[in-house]
């Protein structure tokens, strides 16, 4: 799970543009900076091409390094190539404009995804990557400056921002943003034990990038597959859910209001292949949480013991462990029962800990 939340960070740093062109002298109060970011209209795309080094740290420990190139055109053509250790690519993701295709050259794997409106899903702007996480720190965070620095042979300002609260989803943030095009070149996240630091080695947006760059020849031997087709959800009913699912497995019976209003089965292919039960619960018609299913992948490595972000606690119920996340943003119960993975997301705001629990211990097993 934490990896999951950091991992969010990262995706968030890939070609972080903020806003168009300033004067390099001006100066702005943490707030300031960060609404106008915010209250900035999005102009074109910027071309570019930049190169970034990620590096992940747990307890001060360096668990991975990867290097990511980017060639963008302007215009929403975009080609990401990420390299490990061994500076192989570890996979190539190209929109032409039209399509979306991610290659992993060592599992001779790529997926297509051409359906326009979930392109446009996957593919959000810089400023829109931007918006999301600086909405969620400026409601969370207390934002000052600290030194400027160059980073990239471009000159920065520091802006730092640390959790006004204990557990927090972001973690403490540092931003090194450029001061003449609003680009944040340097981006370090900590959030509990773990530390993701993404930093620009150069970026050029003079460059001279040929369109073929923005096409991909994928080699006779590898697998292709539609990402439209990779995942299908269907309505269902428990039984059948748990006629597909190859075993019972626990859910919360109807009670006081609590209505079970909805029960798909999703089965995910590819990395992520398994099948998965998705309950959702209502009281007086409103959404109050949802409850998901899944075997444990056999490859976890992650279980729920190891968790150890700042905003999560151990706690037990119906005789086993668990793992309780709680910020300003969201709830989530986790925890592992007979070979299966159970996840209740919290919809509801008012619903505390203990009300959550007396669901969990009224579960029974799909008859």
């Amino acid at each position: 799970m934490e990896k999951y939340k950091i991992s969010i960070l990262i995706c968030l740093m890939g070609g972080i543009i903020l806003s168009a062109c300033t004067t390099g002298s001006n100066q702005f109060s943490p707030k300031e900076m960060v609404n106008k970011v915010l209250a900035a209209e999005e102009e074109t795309n910027v071309a570019y091409y930049g190169e970034s080094t990620t590096v992940t740290k747990e307890n001060e420990t360096e668990v991975e390094r990867f290097v990511m190139k980017e060639w963008r055109d302007g215009t929403g053509k975009i080609r990401v190539e990420i390299e490990g250790n061994k500076e192989e690519p570890i996979s190539i993701a190209v929109n032409d404009g039209a399509s979306l295709i991610s290659y992993e050259p060592k599992q001779k794997q790529a997926l297509i995804m051409d359906d326009q409106e979930m392109l446009a899903l996957n593919q959000p702007s810089p400023m829109d990557q931007v918006n999301f996480i600086l909405e969620q720190i400026s409601k969370t965070h207390e934002i000052r400056t600290g030194k400027e620095q160059k980073i990239a042979g471009r000159q920065t300002q520091l802006v730092i921002a640390e959790p006004k609260a204990k557990d927090q989803l972001y973690g403490r943030q540092e931003l090194w943003i450029d001061k003449e095009n609003w680009i944040v070149l340097k981006m370090s996240a900590t959030i509990g034990n773990q530390t993701v630091e993404t930093e620009y080695n150069q970026i050029n947006f003079e460059a001279d990038i040929a369109d073929e760059k923005y096409s991909l020849k994928l080699p006779k031997d590898v697998e292709v597959k539609n990402m439209n087709e990779l995942n299908s959800n269907r309505k269902v009913t428990l039984e059948e859910a748990r006629e597909q699912m190859g075993s019972t497995f626990l859910y919360v019976p109807e009670a006081e209001n609590i209505v079970l209003s909805n029960v798909e089965l999703i089965e995910l292919e590819g990395e992520f292949s398994r099948m998965e039960v998705s309950m959702d619960y209502t009281k007086n018609n409103i959404p109050i949480f949802n409850l998901s299913v899944f075997p444990i992948p056999n490859e976890d490595n992650n279980d729920i013991e190891t968790f150890t972000a700042s905003n999560e606690k151990r706690i037990t119920f119906r005789g086993v462990d668990g793992v309780y996340t709680e910020d300003d943003t969201y709830q989530m119960l986790l925890w592992d029962e007979q070979g299966l993975r159970y996840s209740i997301m919290i919809m509801d705001a008012d619903l505390s800990l203990n009300q959550i629990k007396q669901f969990v211990n009224k579960m029974k097993f799909v008859p």
